[in-house]
C-alpha cells in the first residue's frame, strides 16, 4: 500500500472523527490554488506526516504530505493539485513512511495500530483541526509559503 492510500485511509477516519455534522455532497471539481509549504516541530522538519486543511463551509479538504525536510504540497482533487482558497482550520496527523505494497507489513492494512511509528511524535492536538488551533489563509493567487511550526 502506497504512503498516499495509507494517509487517505487515516484522513478519511479523521475527517469521520474530527466532524459531527454531514456537509452534504461536495463537487469533484472543486476549486483549488496551488498551495504549500513546510510544517516544523520544535524547529526541526516534520517528515512523514500529513497536512489536512479543512476549508469553512461545504468544501472538500486539501492534503498532502511531507518530505524529509518537512515540505509538502496540497491536493484537493488529485495530489498536488492545491487547495480551496479561503480560511481552512488544520489538522496534522502521522501518515508512516512512504513505502510499497510489498513492503508494508498487510497486518496494519486491518489494524492500523501496527503501522510503523513515528521517529517524532507530536503532541495529539494536533490530529483533530477542532482542537489544533492551526488555520491557514489560502489566498486566491495561491501561496508556497504556509508554515507550521509545532511546539
Amino acid at each position: 500500500m502506497s504512503r498516499s492510500a495509507i494517509a487517505l485511509m487515516l484522513t478519511l477516519a479523521l475527517h469521520s472523527l474530527g466532524c459531527n455534522s454531514d456537509p452534504g455532497p461536495v463537487a469533484s471539481d472543486e476549486p483549488s490554488v496551488a498551495a504549500s509549504g513546510i510544517v516544523t516541530f520544535k524547529g526541526q522538519p516534520l517528515a512523514g506526516y500529513q497536512v489536512v486543511l479543512m476549508p469553512e463551509g461545504d468544501r472538500r479538504p486539501a492534503m498532502g504530505v511531507t518530505d524529509s525536510e518537512g515540505k509538502f504540497v496540497l491536493g484537493t482533487n488529485a495530489p498536488g493539485d492545491g487547495a480551496p482558497p479561503g480560511k481552512s482550520k488544520v489538522a496534522i496527523v502521522w501518515a508512516g513512511p512512504e513505502t510499497t505494497v510489498d513492503a508494508v507489513d498487510q497486518s496494519a492494512i486491518d489494524d492500523p495500530s501496527k503501522m510503523p511509528k513515528p521517529s517524532v511524535v507530536i503532541p495529539e492536538k494536533f490530529s483533530n483541526p477542532e482542537t489544533s488551533e492551526l488555520t491557514a489563509e489560502v489566498p486566491e493567487a495561491g501561496t508556497s509559503e504556509l508554515k507550521f511550526e509545532l511546539k
